[in-house]
């Protein structure tokens, strides 16, 4: 059987009643993929700067706020939260609803946690225990996200089938994109904002409503630079001058490590902080690697102790090892350190 179709004419005004419109190709892949474009940047992968979440997180927020399980109700099963939100806000996979919720609970991902978790939130090395065994309820410092909603403070629009109304953003008491940062790839940008802490921060603030023309300089008199939950050093602060002053920079961190004098005289090299977004198990694993290779030399062992959110890993010496040799050939060949690349990018008037 052959195909009779007879070629498209943009001139012919046939079948204009039609439901179906024949339309050339290449026009239809330029419009949909704006419309795809700009879903991704507005509706899914950048932050409002006004309260520093993206549509996920915000309707989670909401969402739990409007069932009542704030912080001073009893925990409900997350499989219950992310149900509910997915039903009647996010209509998306219940699986990145619940990972967006258990990244609001951990410690290692969040500066300032939104979500108060019980039970296993997981840690930079292991994911979460399912939805179905997890516990959660609002966080004191989500409700400064949520203070006076109730006043009219926001606007509000209709969910995606019109039968209930979230808002377009929380009043958000406190600059949340800068406390807890946020990370996403939308389509021809990203974002990648680092978290601060809270005090600096609320300090930065005061005075910029006290001061309405001061400069990112004055700021960072009150803001010294990122402030990571998992510690480690920041070191030099050009990165973090040129990320305040154009929104993009560099800022290279350094695990907290210290040499110790172990068993039989040998030396040992204790890791209690490690760069943020790293991990224990995978530092562990190419320091095995580079020893096994032959490019890093003077390492007898490696032991990751971690455990209850505390990071130690033991790296233990040969006799002859020089401890600041080794050091620095793990910080130049590991993660140990790392560099964390700043891009401001966030919705302004989304």
């Amino acid at each position: 059987m052959s195909d009779t179709t007879p070629p498209f004419d943009p001139s012919s005004t046939s079948g204009q009643d039609d439901p179906i419109q024949p339309i050339a190709l290449q026009e239809e892949m330029e419009n949909s993929f704006l419309d795809y474009a700009m879903s991704v940047i507005m509706s899914r992968a950048l932050p409002d700067v006004r309260d520093g979440l993206k549509p996920v997180h915000r309707r989670i927020v909401w969402d739990m706020e409007q069932q009542g399980f704030r912080p001073d109700r009893p925990f409900v099963k997350c499989a219950r939260v992310t149900g509910h939100t997915m039903g009647t806000y996010h209509p998306h996979g219940d699986s990145a609803i619940y990972d967006a919720l258990v990244r609001m609970a951990q410690p290692f991902s969040l500066r300032h946690t939104l979500i108060d978790f019980h039970g296993n939130y997981g840690s930079p090395d292991f994911g979460p225990a399912a939805s179905r065994y997890t516990e959660c309820r609002l966080d004191p410092l989500a409700m400064q996200l949520l203070a006076d909603i109730d006043e009219d403070t926001v606007n509000m629009r209709p969910n995606y089938d019109g039968s209930n109304e979230e808002p377009e953003v929380l009043p958000s008491r406190f600059p949340n994109l800068l406390v807890n940062g946020s990370q996403g790839i939308a389509v021809g940008m990203a974002t990648n904002i680092p978290p601060h802490n809270l005090g600096e921060v609320i300090d930065a603030t005061v005075h910029l409503l006290d001061n309405p023309d001061a400069t990112s300089d004055d700021l960072m008199e009150f803001v010294k630079g990122p402030d990571f939950p998992t510690g480690a050093y920041i070191r030099g602060r050009a990165g973090i001058i040129d990320a305040y002053r154009t929104g993009r920079g560099s800022v290279k961190m350094r695990a907290k490590a210290t040499i110790e004098e172990g068993r039989n005289g040998r030396y040992e090299i204790l890791v209690t902080e490690l760069p943020y977004q790293t991990s224990c198990s995978a530092i562990a694993k190419r320091i095995q690697e580079l020893v096994d290779s032959g490019d890093l030399s003077g390492i007898a062992d490696v032991n990751d102790g971690s455990a209850g959110g505390k990071t130690s890993l033991v790296i233990t010496l040969k006799r002859d090892a020089n401890p600041n040799v080794v050091l620095n050939n793990l910080y130049k060949q590991t993660q140990l350190q790392s560099s964390f690349s700043i891009n401001m990018v966030a919705l302004v008037d989304g």
